[in-house]
């Protein structure tokens, strides 16, 4: 299983989040985010790391880091037609499922587009996601990541659904946007001894 750290602010923790094991690395794109950083910090830390960068933003507007990051993470629920237009482009995606009966019908138009994978979250920001509802939609897409109020205390919940991947991001800090180290390799340890 996967381990994507995610609300990465700075490179010092983008260095550590790899070192001590993360799959992927999550920068928040979206300019008025607390974690929110630009384009040139995602850009420099894609020459630093050698994961998967992820570039995540709160609407379609991806231009600017089109050509930088690995992965555009869009956290929103998307209109079809913005899910056709997702397909114009070469780029891979990861895209917002929420843990709700909406996100039960959603996480299937997701299959339109060919370069996707889906992230299963809380349907709503700061609360926990809904583990009955994040199985289902895991048995429909088991390639899909899982998130949403992730710590170390907790993650052993998550992880017996068996998603691809885990996405964390508040559950591994000391403040807003700072990573703690501790945490983040408590999620590693106990990640990759399940895998085990």
């Amino acid at each position: 299983m996967k381990v994507k750290f995610c609300g990465i602010t700075n490179l010092e923790d983008a260095i550590k989040a790899e070192t001590l094991g993360a799959d992927m690395l999550g920068f928040i794109a979206q300019p008025g985010q607390i974690r929110y950083v630009a384009p040139y910090i995602i850009a420099k830390a894609k020459s630093v790391v050698k994961v998967p960068v992820v570039a995540v933003k709160l609407e379609m507007n991806f231009i600017d880091v089109l050509d930088i990051a690995d992965y555009i993470q869009i956290h929103k629920v998307l209109e079809n037609n913005e899910l056709e237009e997702l397909n114009s482009y070469s780029a891979k995606f990861i895209l917002y499922v929420p843990s709700s009966k909406e996100g039960l019908n959603y996480i299937r138009l997701i299959d339109k587009v060919h370069n996707a994978v889906p992230l299963i979250d809380s349907a709503k920001k700061g609360t926990k996601v809904d583990l009955e509802i994040a199985k289902e939609l895991l048995n429909i897409r088991p390639d899909a990541g899982l998130g949403g109020g992730i710590t170390p205390d907790n993650v052993q919940d998550y992880l017996k659904l068996n998603p691809a991947w885990i996405d964390v991001s508040s559950g591994i800090e000391s403040t807003p946007g700072k990573k703690d180290e501790q945490k983040m390799k408590r999620i590693i340890e106990v990640v990759k001894h399940e895998s085990n």
